[in-house]
């Protein structure tokens, strides 16, 4: 089958060229402003959660200090008194923590309320009164009372205030409620020592403010960043493209040349399907006689002064054949040659001879394939030890044979001859010597049959004989004249009465006004029923099949 390497637009020579410079920067310029959008969302995403982690981490530890300031004076002579976490209301000891809370609130303005709230999650004290006695069950809080710190950032509206112009104005803060655990034992704190917890406001708009309006600065940062490399990048896309111009006109000069091998290939391999053989060649332009390059004088080299046959397909490099001829016995591998590198040295060049390769490889299987069948058919169809046509090969023939006759109108016998005794023949003298004997008697019969007549071994020590275009009477004659040869050969058989090897042999035939309706296992079976009467009237004979029209041929014996 035959690739086409181009398309017709490139045979043509049409220009399609594609602009890199222009596409890569259309491209270049959408990257950037992808990646600055999204690393400017994924900085200020980190900015924020780091100030969140901030403001809890000083949130934490003032809950520390402020736990320490108030433990002596309120959390455990509440935890003395009550057994539990509880400061009232109006009390001296609220008064009193309420001036430590205002003197926290003072000191970190942006700490807007305290709260302590007990186990059960009602507030036992709070820096806004109101909300003193309220319940929170919120999962933030929840996780305080689990020994766990946890925080909230939400959105508070303020209450209005007037400004200079006196004019009211709301406005929203962003609120980070953290929860901290209150442990009854603050130098050593567990879990199950947890009383109570804290809720403190800090207000962290400022900051947002502050990271809010530095954020810009990350995106312009990205962008002059982007920039140089995109610049760098179109200093890089120049070259590639430069080069890729190169390229593309080497790739035009390639095609043309695999244009002229793919024509020369095309017309070899339509040489081949038109002659059969593999012995065709791509006729190459470097093609060096090596005979004469080399000066050499070995005429008996199958390459000598041949016009088509390459010195490196007879040496064997590729059809893995035996060094003939002076060239790889002088100088190696014909790879590492001249002749084989100057051959081989263009495109073109390079895949003619390429493909002569392959067709000295397959010329050199084909042949080899061809032996091997031959040797195949032998195996499949010749008995291996007394070398005639073995059982299948019987079948095969005697099919033909059958249909030829139909087809003409003629006869055709068979006749099946066994060796008499030949059991106690082996029982005697051994199977080795039983091998031998039935290979003696093979040859016999053999050379003691026409052309057209053939011998198979059907099995054992029996034969089977097939005879074209023979009526009865000639197949018994021919019969009797095996038995008669065999009998000849005065092959010792001590065990038998006569002292010699013999043969029985039963004989049929197809007739010609019935070959039509009779088959030849039908045939076949006559002559093993002759056989075996053959044997029972006391063996060295031959025995006819009954006729057509129901009378015995007389029996042919030798006494």
């Amino acid at each position: 089958m035959i690739v086409n390497l181009e398309s017709k637009e490139n045979r043509r020579g049409e220009d399609r060229s594609f602009n890199l410079r222009k596409y890569f920067s259309l491209f270049s310029i959408g990257i950037i402003l992808i990646l600055t959008i999204v690393l400017s969302y994924v900085a200020f995403w980190y900015q924020k959660k780091a100030l969140i982690d901030y403001s809890i981490s000083t949130v934490e530890v003032m809950a520390e200090h402020f736990q320490n300031r108030i433990y002596d004076d309120f959390i455990a002579t509440s935890l003395e008194t009550y057994g539990y976490l509880y400061i009232g209301e109006h009390s001296m000891k609220s008064e009193d923590l309420d001036k430590i809370a205002d003197s926290y609130l003072s000191l970190y303005s942006d700490i807007l309320k305290f709260k302590i709230f007990d186990l059960s999650g009602s507030v036992v004290y709070s820096t806004d009164p109101e909300d003193v006695g309220t319940v929170d069950t919120s999962d933030k809080l929840m996780s305080a009372l689990n020994s766990r710190i946890a925080s909230k950032l939400t959105k508070l509206t303020m209450p209005a205030k007037g400004d200079a112009a006196g004019n009211e104005k709301s406005h929203e803060i962003d609120l980070l409620e953290v929860y901290v655990p209150i442990y009854r034992d603050i130098n050593n704190p567990s879990q199950s020592d947890v009383i109570g917890a804290f809720e403190i406001d800090k207000d962290i708009g400022s900051f947002f403010k502050l990271m809010k309006s530095e954020i810009y600065k990350i995106p312009l940062m990205l962008i002059f960043s982007m920039s140089v490399l995109h610049m760098f990048l179109q200093g890089v896309v120049k070259k590639a493209d430069n080069i890729i111009s190169k390229q593309k006109r080497e790739i035009e000069r390639h095609n043309a040349e695999l244009e002229e091998a793919q024509k020369r290939i095309k017309d070899s391999i339509e040489q081949v399907i038109e002659n059969g053989s593999f012995h065709i060649r791509v006729q190459g332009t470097n093609l060096i006689k090596c005979w004469e390059f080399k000066k050499c004088k070995q005429t008996d080299c199958p390459g000598y002064q041949s016009s088509d046959l390459r010195c490196w397909q007879v040496a064997g490099t590729f059809c893995q054949g035996g060094a003939q001829g002076i060239c790889v016995e002088e100088y190696g591998d014909c790879r590492e040659c001249e002749i084989y590198q100057y051959a081989f040295k263009d495109r073109i060049n390079m895949i003619g001879e390429s493909f002569n390769n392959m067709m000295a490889l397959l010329e050199s299987k084909h042949k080899e394939l061809g032996r091997l069948n031959e040797k195949l058919n032998e195996l499949v169809h010749i008995d291996p030890l007394t070398q005639v046509g073995n059982r299948r090969s019987f079948q095969k023939r005697m099919e033909n044979i059958h249909l030829l006759a139909i087809r003409y109108e003629r006869p055709y016998s068979i006749i099946l001859c066994d060796v008499d005794n030949f059991k106690l023949y082996n029982d005697t003298y051994g199977h080795q010597k039983g091998d031998d004997i039935l290979t003696s008697i093979a040859d016999t019969m053999k050379v003691s049959l026409r052309k057209t007549d053939e011998i198979f071994r059907w099995g054992g020590e029996e034969f089977v004989v097939i005879l074209p275009e023979q009526n009865l009477s000639d197949a018994l004659r021919v019969a009797e004249n095996l038995r008669a040869t065999v009998e000849s050969l005065g092959l010792e058989h001590k065990s038998t009465d006569s002292g010699i090897l013999t043969i029985s042999a039963g004989v049929a035939c197809n007739i010609a006004e019935n070959v039509k309706y009779i088959s030849w296992e039908t045939v076949l079976k006559q002559a093993d029923d002759s056989l075996y009467k053959a044997k029972s009237a006391g063996r060295n004979r031959v025995h006819p099949a009954m006729s057509i029209s129901g009378t015995i041929i007389s029996e042919n014996k030798r006494a």
